[in-house]
């Protein structure tokens, strides 16, 4: 009779996790490619993108287009970026959202442009060390989280994130003179959203 309570409970355990493991009938993986769109984080106004999740959603990986339009920034400027954020941590469930508080990462973008420059060529050509940084190379680094809406009906393919960054160039005239740089300067707020491609 124990035996038979054993395997029955056994058997029972077995079932249930099998069941577990197996996704509903309805229900679709989310493609790790996505694309996205980003207001401001030193890639011109607005840019939009595309991109990939890796290791299991530990690491994305996408290269955007950025604006900056002749109205905000006095010449109509094009930048091209390629981004790779992290997100070590796992998610906080809060109700039907899915929030990583912690993502971090850096950014690598070219600006477009004669008066942009990227070579070492060029910054010899002035003296004293007037341009110590390329202007058309930056490096990018950043902070931030990100909120999925996996089991939001109707909006399970989308994320939303923000991020806190600073150009490197920045982070670095901040070190050597921090008194010429306050932090209000250095640090860029930006707001995105992810969708993904299936």
């Amino acid at each position: 009779m124990k035996r038979s309570l054993l395997f029955a409970f056994a058997l029972l355990l077995s079932v249930e996790g099998f069941g577990q493991s197996l996704p509903d009938s309805g229900y679709v993986a989310p493609s790790p490619y996505y694309v996205k769109a980003q207001f401001a984080g030193d890639i011109g106004l607005l840019s939009v993108g595309i991109g990939r999740e890796s290791f299991n959603r530990k690491l994305t990986t996408d290269v955007s287009v950025g604006y900056l339009p002749e109205s905000v920034g006095g010449d109509a400027i094009f930048t091209v970026a390629l981004k790779s954020t992290m997100l070590p941590l796992k998610p906080v469930r809060i109700k039907s959202l899915d929030w990583y508080y912690l993502t971090a990462g850096a950014q690598v973008s070219y600006t477009f442009g004669d008066e942009y420059f990227a070579w070492e060529g060029y910054l010899s050509k002035y003296p004293n060390s007037y341009y110590r940084f390329s202007t058309a190379l930056s490096v990018y680094v950043f902070a931030g989280g990100q909120v999925d809406f996996m089991r939001v009906p109707k909006l399970q393919k989308f994320s939303a994130y923000y991020e806190v960054g600073a150009p490197g160039e920045y982070v670095i005239s901040y070190i050597q003179n921090p008194k010429y740089l306050g932090l209000g300067k250095i640090f860029h707020l930006a707001l995105g959203v992810k969708m993904a491609l299936r």
